[in-house]
């Protein structure tokens, strides 16, 4: 009579083989996670350039000041009448009736106005002009901040009213990362 050998693992074998796949998923895991976290940030890069195009070309198809003539009239602000020292908004009271680029000025949100710290605007308000389409879903978590400069010949910031302004649109995506936009409108 011949005795067969057992086949299969032992105690200490399984705990061994356990013990060598906890350490392979840890190591594996470690290496996997940060690469998984890292895939979103071009995904959120392009939304974000897709939005600070948007709002750039919106923001430069508006009149250089609100003192400017719109119909096309021969005199730009400066001529006969004198452009505004003050940038921000000329009395409009809604996106529709923004007229010239340093209308949007300020922070404009999609969450909470706390992201704005306390003062700020519905970003979506500027997205569209019905609001039937309701953009904060596709940018959520977003934050724009929105600012106007008059600039110098060498493009430097100018205390005082010049031919030129400078708009700035840096979106804030939260953890990966705020992305500037800048363009400059001239009094033309």
């Amino acid at each position: 009579m011949v005795k067969s050998k057992a086949l299969g693992f032992t105690l200490v074998e399984s705990i061994i083989a356990m013990v060598i796949m906890g350490f392979a998923m840890v190591t594996l895991i470690s290496f996997l996670y940060p690469q998984i976290e890292r895939s979103a940030a071009p995904h959120y890069q392009t939304r974000a350039a897709n939005l600070g195009q948007s709002l750039m070309s919106q923001i430069l198809s508006r009149g250089f000041d609100h003192n400017s003539n719109f119909d096309g009239g021969e005199f730009r602000c400066g001529e006969v009448t004198p452009c505004s020292t003050t940038l921000g908004r000329d009395g409009e009271t809604s996106p529709a009736q923004f007229n010239d680029v340093d209308d949007y000025v300020g922070c404009w949100y999609t969450d909470t106005i706390a992201d704005c710290g306390g003062t700020g605007y519905p970003l979506t308000t500027i997205l569209t002009d019905d609001s039937v389409v309701d953009l904060s879903k596709q940018y959520a978590h977003f934050t724009v901040t929105i600012s106007a400069h008059y600039v110098a010949s060498d493009f430097s910031v100018s205390s005082s009213v010049t031919s030129m302004k400078r708009i700035d649109v840096s979106i804030d995506v939260g953890r990966y990362g705020e992305f500037d936009f800048t363009g400059f409108r001239g009094n033309y």
